[in-house]
């Protein structure tokens, strides 16, 4: 594996410590003039947990459990021998796993006489290294909200740097103690003060299976109206995000009532699914499956909607994904429009002219299953379709984006650099 010098952003008061110097950086460009020069509009998809906001306190986990989860999982340690078989196959079997040893051949410590000084360095690359997976994936998981109390002490620091890197309640007394301000990640904020500064035409688009939408909606809301303390003179209206502009989205099957019960399998197929909008009716778990009003129909319906609006959330089918075994079609879509013909969409606009770019710490380099469900236009049958897991995969970097959590929280300018590589 290639360890080099991780370079990081401005967000930081001072150098970075020795013990997180060697993660995997990201190649620094000139995102502005990247940015600047292209003429496609931007539809930014960012899921919420682990990617812009940390801590999910109605799922049980605090600041403190999320930022020991987020080091866990980019610490490496070696699986069995041969339960890999290629460098972008994950490990095998690895979940009762418990393994004796870093990814470099470090000994895991079983008690602080054994830390070493430097720990081996962190790992946040796409391609995963052969014979190795993160901790979080082995049955040391049930410790990973602990991680830099137990196997993972020598991160220690790390952590302490990480959890300085978020807002502090010293920052803004005005501020309520429970204000999403002091979870949300800052990189976030930074990248759309930036976006408004470059004059770059976006959409804003919130995804998430879980019941954090509310929070993130009211953080979005206080930060457009200048309430946010590191960004007093901030003010766009367009990022305001009223609930007319939050949405459910669910799957369902284009079978017949009839014809479902002729089936006896209960998963769906890529052929059958049809994802849907729903009104919003509250950030409630509790609430029903299928809500009352629908708003759009299929991919054409619901990218009308989005592409038209300036900013957007959607609460995802989970319950599908679930069902389907995480299979990619059964993800959080996002769409692929063709770049080679002018393909109008229901408002006689060039639909090839938007860009869709979905941001997400749970997209995993597995053909088996993913988080996202790709979705391109085909010429040859003139609809949308799934792509299938590798061909998912390789969108990695052109319209999805795996967010190593640590990196984003170290870098203010990360959204930024991969938006431009991404434009490129």
């Amino acid at each position: 594996m290639k360890i080099v010098k991780f370079q990081h952003g401005s967000s930081l008061p001072g150098p970075l410590p020795d013990l997180i110097s060697q993660l995997s950086p990201t190649p620094l460009i000139d995102y502005e003039s990247i940015l600047t020069s292209s003429k496609r509009k931007l539809v930014l998809h960012f899921d919420i947990n682990e990617t812009i906001l940390i801590g999910d306190e109605a799922g049980g986990d605090t600041v403190q459990d999320c930022l020991n989860k987020i080091i866990a999982k980019s610490a490496f340690v070696q699986c069995p021998p041969n339960s890999c078989s290629s460098e972008t196959e994950r490990c095998m079997n690895t979940r009762d796993y418990e393994p004796t040893h870093w990814w470099d051949g470090t000994p895991i410590p079983v008690n602080d006489a054994c830390l070493t000084s430097p720990p081996p360095p962190l790992y946040t690359g796409w391609t995963l290294p052969r014979n190795c997976c993160p901790y979080y994936r082995t049955a040391y998981k049930k410790y990973a909200k602990t991680f830099t109390q137990g196997h993972g002490k020598a991160y220690l620091p790390l952590y302490q740097t990480l959890k300085n890197s978020l807002l502090s309640h010293d920052d803004c007394s005005e501020l309520s103690s429970t204000h999403p301000f002091y979870r949300m990640i800052p990189a976030f904020f930074y990248t759309l003060v930036k976006l408004q500064e470059m004059k770059k035409d976006y959409t804003l688009v919130l995804r998430t299976f879980g019941t954090d939408l509310d929070d993130v909606a009211l953080a979005l809301n206080d930060f457009a109206n200048g309430k946010h303390p590191h960004y007093p003179s901030f003010r766009e209206p367009r990022l305001i995000l009223q609930e007319k502009q939050m949405f459910r989205g669910r799957y369902r099957s284009s079978r017949s009532s009839s014809e479902e019960d002729s089936k006896s399998s209960k998963s769906s197929s890529i052929s059958e699914s049809i994802y849907d909008l729903w009104e919003w009716c509250g950030d409630d778990s509790s609430s029903t499956r299928t809500p009352s009003k629908l708003v759009a129909s299929g991919d054409d319906q619901v990218l009308n909607i989005i592409e038209n609006l300036s900013v957007c959330g959607i609460n995802d089918d989970y319950q599908y994904w679930d069902a389907n075994k995480n299979a990619p079609f059964c993800g959080k879509p996002v769409w692929i429009h063709p770049s080679n013909v002018n393909r109008c969409d229901d408002d006689g606009g060039d639909s090839s002219s938007y860009h869709h770019l979905f941001f997400d710490d749970n997209i995993h380099n597995d053909e088996r299953e993913s988080i996202v469900a790709v979705r391109a236009w085909g010429e040859v049958d003139n609809c949308w379709k799934s792509l299938s897991g590798q061909e998912t995969i390789d969108q990695q970097g052109k319209f999805v984006v795996r967010v190593p959590t640590i990196a984003v929280v170290l870098q203010q300018d990360w959204f930024l650099q991969h938006i431009a590589l991404a434009e490129v």
